[in-house]
């Protein structure tokens, strides 16, 4: 269970502003860091960027700001019920470290705030705890996981081109019109997307086909050319060449040993 004291999402400091807790709080504080800056936490110093979260835990001395411009960065007050259980969970307390895709921890501080304020309070202590399980799993996630893979180019573009997959299978997805989007040769955006989900694109486009594909005929009664037309393919025969190659049997068999 954890209890929410306040927070606040994209907070803005001028340049002259440094944050000074010589004692710490009583709570935990979460910061997701928006820009560069230096912070001072228990006789430690570091420099941070962009892309950054920090859990500072109770009674620990700190002090942060960025010299050289504004600070900007969404921020928590909370106290789990278990001081010590939370700590065993989330082992990444007093060290900044590399998250990624900050839109996602703010969306959930600001839905964190929402049921905080407004939601029935039959509801609201039960979603927020659900809510912070889910980011803290996201931020172990992320210190768990080595900083390159973080840094890696367009990686929050691709993820969201492969969900147009998944979502999608019908349209037409083509590494020409992904890699004019992202202002990059084909040939690069062909590189990066092997490197980031370890299939080229032009495989994954077949196998997310195929696997709506089991999906449709595994719970539907439609007829297997209305279910390759769902699937983006527009030749029945070419259709059934993919599924046998991915499958190692016919459409019409698979549906028959589903049933």
């Amino acid at each position: 269970m954890y209890s929410v004291l306040n927070g606040g999402f994209t907070t803005r400091h001028p340049k002259t502003y440094r944050m000074s807790r010589p004692n710490g709080l009583t709570n935990y504080v979460l910061l997701i860091i928006r820009t560069s800056g230096k912070f001072d936490i228990d006789g430690a110093h570091y420099s941070v960027n962009p892309g950054q979260a920090l859990i500072l835990a109770p009674n620990t001395p700190y002090a942060y700001g960025n010299a050289k411009g504004e600070y900007i960065d969404d921020w928590l007050h909370f106290m789990p019920a278990d001081a010590s259980v939370f700590e065993l969970t989330y082992p990444m307390i007093n060290r900044p470290f590399p998250i990624g895709n900050t839109e996602l921890f703010t969306f959930m501080i600001k839905q964190v705030l929402w049921e905080n304020s407004y939601t029935d309070v039959s509801f609201a202590a039960e979603n927020i705890d659900l809510l912070l399980t889910v980011m803290f799993n996201h931020l172990l996630a992320a210190f768990n996981e080595p900083e390159t893979s973080l840094v890696k180019p367009f990686s929050k573009e691709l993820k969201q081109i492969r969900l147009d997959l998944q979502n999608t299978p019908s349209d037409r997805h083509s590494i020409e019109k992904y890699s004019a989007k992202l202002g990059i040769s084909k040939s690069y955006f062909q590189h990066l997307y092997t490197d980031l989900f370890g299939i080229s694109f032009q495989q994954d486009v077949i196998k997310q086909r195929i696997e709506c594909a089991k999906f449709i005929i595994s719970t539907t009664d439609l007829p297997l050319e209305q279910v390759a037309e769902i699937c983006g393919y527009s030749s029945e025969v070419h259709f059934y060449r993919q599924f046998k190659q991915m499958t190692s049997i016919t459409p019409a068999k698979f549906r028959k040993i589903g049933r």
